[in-house]
């Protein structure tokens, strides 16, 4: 060995595979330690984000968590949504549009549940009477059968008698 044991890991040059790499190939990919870029990964950065996998956070995420909720993109089922589904509906926020209503607009007037005062009122009282018209026995009589005759005055011929 002309260089008498270059890298001092006690192993002639001349039958040392790695023969500049003290460790001789760490990671055991057969790259040596002193040509590696990843030398303590064996995947030599398989995200290839250009952090190495034995300190890369997200080893298997170029993206390494995207949007920060600490879960690595391969293993997120809502990769770009910091909240993870907040509503529970398997639609993840960055795609949802009623990203805080589970029911997504259930009556389907365009108001998301959670802000909607009449959730299941598409037509969102539509009389005015501050009675959602799901509920809402006259749901077209602002005044709910003034009279009292079980006819609501939308529909009642005598709607005072």
């Amino acid at each position: 060995d002309a260089e008498n044991d270059a890298d001092g890991d006690l192993i002639c040059g001349d039958v040392d595979s790695c023969q500049y790499d003290a460790e001789n190939d760490a990671d055991g990919d057969v790259v040596c330690g002193d040509v590696d870029s990843c030398e303590y990964d064996a995947e030599n950065d398989a995200d290839v984000d250009l952090i190495c996998g034995d300190v890369d956070s997200c080893k298997y995420d170029a993206e390494n968590d995207a949007d920060g909720d600490l879960i690595c993109g391969d293993v997120d089922s809502c990769k770009y949504d910091p909240e993870n589904d907040a509503d529970g509906d398997l639609i993840c926020g960055d795609v949802d549009s009623c990203q805080y209503d589970a029911e997504n607009d259930a009556d389907g007037d365009l108001i998301c549940g959670n802000i909607d005062s009449c959730r299941y009122d598409a037509e969102h009282d539509a009389d005015g009477d501050v009675i959602c018209g799901d509920v809402d026995s006259c749901k077209y009589d602002a005044e709910n059968d003034a009279d009292g005759d079980l006819i609501c005055g939308n529909v009642d011929s005598c709607q005072y008698d």
